[in-house]
C-alpha cells in the first residue's frame, strides 16, 4: 500500500503542477458589439486579455505549487499527505469560485459582453480537481506512520 500511495501522491503533485500551465478559464468576449472578439485566458501564472498580459491578475500557480510540494512530502508522512490534499482542495475551491465569478460576470453582460460568445472552464481546472481526488485517494491507502 505504501508504494501505491507514493505513486498516487507523486501523480497528484505532477498533475497539479501541470494544471498551472493549462488554461483555467477560456472566455471569448466582445466589449461592444462593433469590436472584435477577444480571448480572456487565465492560467496559474498569467492572465491574458487578447495579447495583453493582465499584470494585476492573481497567480494561482504559487499556492498550487506549494500544495503539490506538501503532497510530495506526504509520501513519507500520512498527516502531511492529508495536509497537501487539503491544500489542493482549498486552492481548487478558491480558483473554482474565482472562475465562476468571472464566467457569471461574462454571462450577465455587465460590460456589454456579447452573450452569444462562449465562456467556460478550461482544462486546467479539471486537471487540478483530478489531482485533488488522486491526493485524497492516496491518503486513504497511505499506511499509518
Amino acid at each position: 500500500m505504501k508504494l501505491l500511495s507514493a505513486a498516487l501522491l507523486a501523480l497528484a503533485a505532477a498533475a497539479a503542477v501541470t494544471a498551472t500551465f493549462l488554461p483555467f478559464s477560456e472566455l471569448l468576449i466582445k466589449l461592444a458589439p462593433d469590436q472584435p472578439q477577444t480571448a480572456y485566458v487565465t492560467t496559474g501564472w498569467s492572465t491574458y486579455f487578447g495579447a495583453t498580459k493582465d499584470v494585476h491578475a492573481p497567480l494561482f500557480g504559487i499556492p498550487i505549487a506549494a500544495a503539490a510540494a506538501a503532497t510530495l512530502a506526504g509520501i513519507r508522512w500520512r498527516k502531511v499527505a492529508f495536509a497537501g490534499a487539503a491544500a489542493l482542495a482549498g486552492v481548487a475551491g478558491m480558483l473554482f469560485v474565482y472562475l465562476l465569478n468571472a464566467i457569471s460576470f461574462h454571462k450577465t453582460g455587465n460590460i456589454a459582453i456579447d452573450p452569444s460568445l462562449e465562456a467556460g472552464f478550461g482544462n486546467g481546472i479539471w486537471v487540478l480537481i483530478g489531482a485533488t481526488v488522486l491526493a485524497f485517494g492516496a491518503v486513504v491507502v497511505h499506511p499509518d506512520d
